[in-house]
């Protein structure tokens, strides 16, 4: 994973939502599908930085 967009939103509820999106130019996303995101439900802050921080670590 080279090039990614990283979303994270806030529900009215409250909840957080970290969306990853590998924009690197796969056959897979390079017609627009952007069919290799990855969306994971947290509660809080804290388990949204600690997911930012395990995504980080992984970049090149």
């Amino acid at each position: 994973m080279k090039d990614v967009t990283i979303t994270i939103v806030k529900s009215e509820k409250g909840d957080y939502r970290v969306i990853v999106n590998d924009d690197t130019g796969t056959d897979e996303n390079v017609g627009g599908s952007k069919g290799n995101d990855s969306s994971f439900p947290y509660d809080d802050k804290a388990s949204v930085k600690k997911k930012l921080d395990e995504i980080f670590e992984t970049l090149e």
